[in-house]
């Protein structure tokens, strides 16, 4: 299937929605926010607040809910929801869970 010139993997693309939300669903809880109030492209520091502490709470709630190892960088480098959700994506296939 292509999507605006680009090979889609519905596949795949499932996989990212439902990552997205429980990514979504992680920050929301730690944070003590609703998750449809969390976009895609909200930044985990300048548009959802969280500091430095949350950040590695937050990779560390990661890395229990997906039964992987997150990186350090993950938690020191603040990124978008997205972001975070196709670096989860990327460790998961490494990994051989998807």
């Amino acid at each position: 299937m292509t999507r605006d010139g680009e090979i889609v993997d519905e596949q795949t693309d499932v996989s990212r929605t439902q990552i997205m939300a429980e990514v979504k669903a992680i920050v929301a809880e730690h944070m003590q926010i609703t998750a449809e109030k969390i976009g895609d492209e909200d930044h985990l520091v300048n548009d959802i607040g969280c500091d430095s502490l949350d950040l590695v709470e937050i990779s560390m709630k990661l890395e229990e809910h997906f039964a992987l190892k997150v990186p350090d960088e993950l938690a020191q480098d603040a990124q978008t929801i997205a972001e975070v959700t196709d670096s989860v994506l990327d460790l998961l296939r490494r990994s051989g869970h998807h």
